[in-house]
């Protein structure tokens, strides 16, 4: 049978009345009340029972509703006084160490104090663990007692982990009330990722306190390099005048541009190029590179997908890291590298950092990219590989399989 289209319009626009009739009900602020009363489930329902007993007890004077509604009483009641009180408690959560390393252990404790005058009925402390939880039980304190209790967690991966904020909960014997009060108290710990600072110098270039020279030629610097005849416009403060009286002719000093020892990270945070173990292994290569970087005084700049850090300690460049995953939609790895050289075009050291999702043919051609006064390395981080390098030491390519690899790779070049 076929039902009249105006029905099914009409059928329609019920339900959507009453479906805003519901919202409208649900956001009075008298629910909004009843949902802040601390019941649980069970609760709720020894209070519905004791209500619907009073009204069979006064039609029918049932004995049995009277027995209900009395008892319900009663056990509310108890729960009450069960779960009363805990104003006076004050919570604190400590951590020895807010910076770890992947397989450390995280250790901290709660420290909680009865600051009143009364004794502190007993409770449950839970604090969250990043994506676990501890339990605590706070036994009965008196007044102006402490109790301390230590908490351990095994950290197994690179992670921003959030310890708290804490809850205490109070609640009576039958499971009828259940008072939670959340404090404020939190704390960051980063779980760096593993790495190995043992690296060496990485700019590969003589280094010395004006800076690298480069092939650049420029009329104004630090490093000489040439005369040449003056022409107009020129600074005569950089006129070579014993030359000049030699050969009757203006010549004016050339130098070649020295830039600071710079090092450019660029990861690729692309997932078509990475299993989880490769991404992993990369970004241990990447905090590797850093932490061996800002070691010796080497400014870095680091870009991993659109976010860049400049960092200046070796911690800041860690905390980028930890929080570091991979993105969907992201460019190519190759458009990457010409986005963050068009911005990084001072440095002197480049390290190109990508998973075995790029053959190392295409990675060759991605680091010919760079200028040829910059540093060049690829290093492709495929997770159980042998380890694989080739090129010179302005142009190198390294396949890593493991950590322990990459100072063997950077110490020396084979051609294969």
């Amino acid at each position: 049978m076929k039902v009249p289209l105006d029905t099914t319009t009409a059928l329609k626009n019920a339900v959507k009345s009453g479906n805003k009739a519901w919202n409208r009900v649900r956001s009075r602020s008298y629910l909004a009340a009843v949902r802040k009363v601390p019941l649980t489930g069970l609760g709720w329902l020894v209070f519905l029972g004791g209500v619907v007993s009073l009204p069979a007890y006064l039609l029918w004077d049932w004995a049995e509703a009277a027995a209900i509604m009395f008892g319900a009483l009663g056990a509310l009641g108890l729960a009450i006084l069960q779960t009363w009180g805990g104003a006076d408690l004050s919570l604190q959560v400590k951590v020895e160490q807010d910076r770890l390393r992947k397989g450390q252990e995280l250790i901290g404790r709660v420290i909680a104090k009865n600051d009143g005058r009364r004794s502190l009925r007993a409770l449950t402390i839970e604090l969250p663990l990043g994506d676990e939880e501890v339990d605590i039980p706070l036994p009965t304190l008196r007044a102006g007692k402490s109790f301390t209790r230590s908490f351990q967690l095994q950290t197994k991966r690179r992670e921003k982990i959030l310890v708290g904020p804490a809850r205490t909960v109070r609640q009576d014997v039958l499971g009828l009330i259940r008072r939670v009060r959340t404090w404020e108290q939190h704390h960051e710990v980063y779980v760096y990722p593993n790495f190995t600072s043992a690296l060496g110098t990485l700019s590969g270039y003589t280094r010395d306190m004006e800076g690298v020279a480069s092939s650049v030629i420029t009329s104004s610097d630090a490093v000489f390099h040439a005369l040449r005849p003056y022409e107009s416009g020129d600074d005569r403060r950089h006129i070579h005048w014993k030359m000049t009286a030699h050969t009757g002719e203006l010549m004016l000093r050339q130098y070649l541009e020295t830039r600071r020892s710079h090092h450019l990270i660029v990861l690729d945070l692309n997932p078509k190029d990475y299993q989880q173990d490769d991404f992993e292994l990369a970004v241990e290569a990447a905090a590797s590179l850093a932490v061996s970087s800002l070691s010796n005084g080497q400014p870095l700049t680091l870009y991993a997908g659109k976010s860049v850090i400049r960092a200046a300690t070796s911690g800041a460049a860690l905390d980028f890291l930890t929080e570091v995953q991979m993105q969907e939609n992201e460019q190519e790895f190759s458009q990457m590298v010409r986005w963050a050289l068009a911005h990084e075009a001072q440095s002197s050291v480049c390290s190109l950092i990508c998973g075995p999702g790029i053959s190392m043919r295409r990675l060759q051609q991605i680091c010919l990219l760079p200028s040829v006064d910059m540093a060049t390395t690829g290093i492709r981080a495929d997770d159980g590989a042998a380890l694989s390098r080739r090129g010179a030491s302005s142009r190198r390519l390294l396949n890593i399989g493991e950590l322990s690899q990459l100072p063997r790779a950077l110490n020396g070049v084979m051609s294969l």
